[in-house]
Order: structure tokens, then C-alpha cells, then sequence
């Protein structure tokens, strides 16, 4: 025969139940098992949620008539403060949704501001290239002896100040920084000049940006900001 229940005998599950309860403020007595780690840390937020909005349903919830307090009842009792509690649970769930999709939004942010400030770099070294091609062809002359140069003057100004905006958010790489400034050099320069140039004026103009070796450096620049060139 099966012998008959004892029903003195303490529920185990009641008894494990009992324990979390008791070691909640004791992290240094939590089991080592990661997943067992994690159930208690999630009952223990309700814990706190218990002793900060228990005391007021606990006094409308007890026994008129009760001197003993058995460790079932006080399970129980606090089973039907956790119902009562579901839209603190609820609150508290909301909270951590919010929190995880503001730190996405600003990752997002910083990613999406990080790609603006690349896309401006970029264009900067390619239109430093195509002003360097520029002004390595021969133009219209205004009078014998002297240059046509206005478009170039024009872009310069133009690329001037486009330098100074990146310099002051900053550059993703150390050598960009190096190359946009001699590049501004070259373009305070060109963007002083007169619209016509003297030849010879002309002349050292492209010579100082072949001696620095500027298109080819903007142009490398360029495609490494692109991810083309390591």
C-alpha cells in the first residue's frame, strides 16, 4: 500500500519558495546557477515593489481574527499583493521597453551623425580634387598675361569655408586633419587672389600643390573616408 500522505510534512516547493524570500537582500547567498541568479533578481524587484506599496493592501488584506502566521498564508498573502501589484509590474516592464528604446534612438543618432560628418568629409577631398584638376587646365584669359581663374576663386571661397565647419566638429581620422589643413592653406591662397591671376602667379600656385602633393592626397582621402582604400 501507498502509505498516506503526512500531512505535517512541510511542502518542499513551500519551503524553496520560503528560502528565495528569506536570501532576496543577500545576493551573496544566491546560488551560483546563472538562471537561478536571474529568477531571483527579477523576484526581487517585485520584492521591493511589495515593501514599497505592501503595507497599505497588507492591512486591508489580513485575517480579523489571526494570532499565527504560518509561512503558507504569508506566501499566500503576498501571491494576492503581487495581483494587486500587476500594474506596477506592468509600470516597471514599460520602463525598462522606454529605457532600451532611448539608448537605440541614440545609438541610432550617433550613427546616423557619424555618417552626415563622413559624407562631409568626403565631398570636401572630392571637391579639393576636382578644384586641384581645375586649375591644372589652361583657362579663357581676362587680358594677355593673366589668367581667368573666377570659378576657381569661387569654389576656393567656398571649400574655405567648408574647411573651417570641419575642423571645428572634428575629423575621423588623424591624417584627414593633416591633409585638409595644408589643403586650406592652398585654398586661403586661391581664394584670396584676384579673379585674374598673373601667369606666373598662377604657375606657383600649382607648383606649391604638386610639391605637396595635394590632389592625389585628397583623392586617396577620399576613398579611404569611402571605405575603398585601406
Amino acid at each position: 500500500m501507498t502509505p498516506a500522505p503526512d500531512s505535517n510534512r512541510p511542502d518542499p516547493r513551500l519551503q524553496d519558495e520560503a528560502r528565495c524570500f528569506e536570501i532576496l537582500d543577500q545576493p551573496e547567498l544566491w546560488p551560483e546557477d546563472p538562471a537561478r541568479q536571474a529568477e531571483l533578481a527579477d523576484l526581487l524587484e517585485l520584492h521591493l515593489a511589495l515593501r514599497s506599496h505592501g503595507p497599505a493592501l497588507a492591512a486591508d488584506l489580513a485575517p480579523a481574527q489571526r494570532t499565527r502566521w504560518t509561512g503558507s498564508w504569508t506566501l499566500a498573502a503576498a501571491a494576492v499583493l503581487l495581483v494587486a501589484l500587476i500594474p506596477a509590474v506592468a509600470t516597471l516592464q514599460r520602463t525598462r521597453s522606454l529605457q532600451a528604446l532611448a539608448r537605440d534612438t541614440a545609438r541610432l543618432e550617433q550613427l546616423a551623425q557619424k555618417r552626415t560628418q563622413d559624407r562631409a568629409w568626403i565631398a570636401f577631398f572630392q571637391q579639393s580634387t576636382t578644384l586641384l584638376q581645375d586649375f591644372e587646365q589652361n583657362p579663357t584669359l581676362c587680358k594677355k598675361g593673366e589668367e581667368d581663374r573666377r570659378q576657381e576663386r569661387e569654389m576656393a571661397v567656398a571649400l574655405l569655408e567648408a574647411s573651417h565647419q570641419l575642423a571645428a566638429q572634428g575629423a575621423p581620422l588623424k591624417e584627414a586633419e593633416a591633409i585638409r589643413a595644408t589643403l586650406h592653406t592652398w585654398l586661403s591662397e586661391v581664394a584670396f587672389e584676384d579673379n585674374c591671376l598673373s601667369v606666373e602667379r598662377a604657375k606657383e600656385l600649382r607648383q606649391w600643390a604638386a610639391a605637396h602633393n595635394l590632389e592625389t592626397q585628397a583623392e586617396r582621402m577620399e576613398r579611404r573616408l569611402r571605405g575603398e582604400d585601406a
